[in-house]
């Protein structure tokens, strides 16, 4: 500050740097098809109903681009006010409708003309407004025509103040020409492959919607089930004739596929948001009916989740089950671009949803991770018309398997908020409460798939045991000859050598496959003649194997994952070798580390020594406790004949594998085993596996400074009884049986020795137990205890 005299203000102002641009075109938009799709949107809001989009010369860089439309153009004024000004809110004014159609601006933010700026070097603007559409003056009617040089703006100019000859522009009389605007981008900054231009073209292609998803499907629904009927995706006036894009040149699409990949479609799914509620119109394709004559449609509700607030939306989405053929094939090519759940507002594409490598919906994680249940929201009366089914969730398909798209106009999607790189919606509570709705219909599509499955074998088992039970019983009959029984003092002997006897034919009969067997009835059937006896013989035999065949169908998804853990099993026989060389290693470590107790150290080396000795024998007893276990479980004794086990003994390896996870929880074991009970003759391996699997819940369950119970004793007829309870969250009993389903688990701790629960433990016991004709079942805990599980076996009478 002076003093004595009175100085003038210095006027400080706002100024811009031409850097602007570049932030907010080729840095602010995601991709270049975004940037494109920008310009397009333009022209649908400048009430175009045709815009051309022509590439040329696009590969290895360089070439030019031209978006031409139809739409109402625009005058110097409109020019300078709308396109010359940055974040203009010329959309802004009145209803944010256009002139013309009235449809609902798609921009709001003044800046989508600059996604020209990620795309060239240079921009030329040809536009002839439409008289009848632009509240101007006759004399103010001219048209315009401009020539933007983003290079020369920010190279040459430092504010945007100063474009200088960045920008020239001209008013020019264009009377006599057709309305609309011309856009012609120079100088791509992209040096595009076939790749890379072909992904371009498809992201660019798929902005609107297919005309196919719009109409009503390709098949009949039922009347009253079907919510939807034409889609109408987007706010505009009646005599709004529509938008269509034409791509040209290096930008041509060819031919599309939607309407035969809608038709090789299985499922439909309809689904109507509104405030009063959520409808969900599921229905089966006819090829569906006739492979599942079980297949129904369904119309479900349910609530909004945010019935004052939105989203609200419609969608249509299809699902295949199985390949579509030839993978090289046109459709299944363009399945393969085109597949995915997609979200489309006021008609146009909001990206990345539905994209290859996008899984908003969490599908794909899902289906990889083969999720254990559905988690769906439906009323009392939807609930009852589709209830949850048995293993439901294998039937999640991945995206690639659906093709659909969200469709909301701007009003019904105001609590949703885009990003400012035009890809996408934050991720708060409106878009959770959208995915979420989206995701509760494709898991009751889901559940109807899987209802139709059920329903169709059960159809199928029904007629076949039918037919068994009506041949069967009209059948003669002949005296079978009896096998005398063995001498008495033969009978221990005889005990262990028929079970062995009993494998063995079994092995062998399952070798010889229902294929050959089907074979074989198909050559008997042509000799047998008008014998009707021999010919109603050989179909009671035929419907046999059907059943078998259809048995073996229903476990297929078990068993293949029972068979995948079954050759990791086989790679565990081996590494029990490695196991032991890295003990014998580890405590050679020891034995050398030990040679320097007595020794004089420098300071502080004594304490790594000590530290060192500590974790060498910690590594040991690690060691120790697996070598143990896999010897007893996979060792040469594990399954070569089974033997009488003191009970006492049972849980003894087991507890030893978890003695480290025991004692740094803090938890209490209490046995309460009688030393005089054998169990039946069991390979040992089993047992090891039965207790293991129990235990291991046990001290997942009971939780730090729980308690585990083993108890157990003998019964009736040379049998026994094993029960393992622990402190913890107990298991309701009338839901018990569900933990014994496979892939069922509450526990998502990931442990180093007791590893990441996958819900098999339970089901591999029960298996097991039952090759005894045993039990496995939750029970009533004892008093101060959360859950019991008890296993039975019987003795050799009860196993016969």
């Amino acid at each position: 500050m002076l003093r004595g005299g009175k100085v003038e203000p210095e006027k400080f102002e706002f100024t811009v740097d031409t850097h602007l641009f570049r932030e907010l075109g080729e840095l602010l938009v995601g991709r270049d098809s975004t940037a494109l799709v920008e310009l397009i949107k333009n022209a649908y809001d400048a009430d175009a109903t045709t815009v051309k989009v022509r590439g040329e010369n696009l590969l290895g860089g360089g070439g030019t681009l031209t978006v031409t439309d139809n739409g109402i153009g625009m005058t110097p004024s409109i020019f300078r006010t709308a396109f010359l000004r940055v974040a203009s809110r010329y959309k802004e004014q009145g209803k944010r409708t256009s002139p013309l159609y009235k449809r609902r601006y798609t921009g709001a933010k003044g800046v989508g003309r600059l996604s020209a700026h990620k795309l060239a070097e240079r921009l030329y603007i040809e536009s002839a407004p439409n008289e009848s559409a632009i509240a101007e003056s006759q004399a103010e009617l001219q048209g315009v025509e401009a020539v933007i040089d983003w290079r020369a703006l920010e190279d040459e100019h430092s504010t945007i103040d100063d474009v200088g000859d960045g920008l020239k522009v001209a008013a020019v009389d264009t009377s006599d020409q057709q309305p609309g605007t011309e856009l012609r981008l120079e100088g791509m900054r992209a040096r595009w492959t076939k790749r890379t231009l072909s992904r371009f073209v498809r992201e660019i292609s798929g902005c609107l919607p297919p005309d196919q998803l719009l109409a009503p499907p390709p098949f009949p629904v039922p009347e009253d089930h079907n919510p939807l009927g034409q889609l109408n995706p987007w706010t505009r006036g009646d005599k709004d004739p529509g938008f269509e894009i034409i791509f040209e040149e290096d930008l041509d699409i060819g031919e599309d596929l939607w309407l035969q990949l809608f038709e090789r479609s299985n499922w439909l799914l309809e689904i109507k948001a509104t405030s009063d509620r959520v409808t969900f119109g599921i229905h089966p394709a006819p090829s569906t009916r006739r492979t599942s004559p079980g297949a129904q449609s369904y119309l479900l509700h349910r609530e909004h989740p945010s019935p004052d607030r939105g989203p609200f939306f419609t969608a249509r989405i299809y699902v295949r089950e199985g390949q579509l053929g030839d993978r090289a094939g046109d459709l299944a090519r363009f399945a393969e671009d085109h597949s995915g759940i997609r979200v489309y507002l006021e008609g146009f594409r909001v990206v990345p949803y539905g994209e290859r490598h996008d899984d908003w919906l969490g599908l794909n994680q899902d289906y990889a991770r083969r999720v254990r249940e559905l988690d769906i929201i439906l009323d009392d009366v939807s609930s009852a018309a589709l209830p949850q089914q048995d293993k439901e969730s294998f039937k999640i398909s991945g995206n690639f398997q659906y093709v659909g798209g969200v469709f909301m106009t701007a009003e019904e999607a105001e609590p949703l908020r885009p990003v400012v790189n035009r890809e996408g919606f934050l991720q708060d509570d409106a878009f959770g409460d959208l995915r979420d709705l989206v995701r509760n219909g494709v898991d009751l599509l889901t559940r109807a798939r899987a209802a139709a499955r059920m329903s169709g074998r059960s159809s199928k088992a029904g007629q076949l045991h039918d037919r068994l039970a009506t041949t069967g019983a009209e059948a003669p009959t002949e005296p079978q000859k009896q096998s005398p029984a063995p001498p008495v003092e033969a009978a221990d002997a005889f005990h262990e050598r028929d079970i062995e006897d009993h494998e063995k034919n079994a092995r062998e009969n399952l070798s010889f496959s229902l294929t050959r067997v089907r074979q074989e009835l198909t050559t008997l059937r042509a000799s047998v003649g008008s014998d009707p006896t021999l010919a109603e013989r050989v179909e009671i035999a035929t419907a046999a194997v059907d059943l078998a065949e259809h048995s073996a169908d229903q476990e297929h998804a078990d068993q293949a994952m029972l068979e995948v853990l079954a050759s990791v099993g086989l790679q565990f026989a081996a590494f029990i070798h490695e196991v032991n060389g890295l003990l014998s290693e580890a405590q050679a470590v020891r034995t050398l580390a030990g040679a320097l107790d007595g020794r004089s150290l420098a300071s502080g080396q004594g304490q790594i020594l000590q530290d060192l000795r500590a974790g060498i024998d910690s590594l040991c007893q690690a060691l120790t406790r697996q070598a143990s276990y896999l010897t007893e479980v996979v060792g040469p004794d594990a399954r070569r004949r089974r033997r009488r086990i003191p009970l006492n003994e049972a849980p003894s390896t087991s507890l030893l594998l978890l003695d480290g996870s025991i004692n740094e929880r803090g938890i209490q074991v209490t046995q309460l085993l009688d030393s005089s009970v054998k169990t039946p003759p069991m390979f040992p391996a089993e047992l090891t596996i039965i207790c293991t699997n129990l235990l291991t819940n046990a001290v997942k369950a009971a939780g730090r400074n729980g308690r585990i119970m083993i108890a157990g004793g003998a019964a009736a007829n040379g049998g026994i009884k094993l029960r393992v309870e622990n402190t913890g969250v107990g298991v309701a009993l009338d839901e018990a049986e569900r933990w014994f389903r496979p892939f069922e688990t509450t526990t998502t701790e990931i442990d180093v020795v007791l590893g990441q629960g996958m819900g098999l433990g339970l089901p591999i016991t029960r298996r097991m137990v039952s090759e005894y004709a045993g039990t496995v079942r939750f029970v009533e805990p004892s008093p101060s205890f959360a859950t019991a599980v008890e296993v039975f076996v019987p003795g050799r009478e009860g196993q016969r």
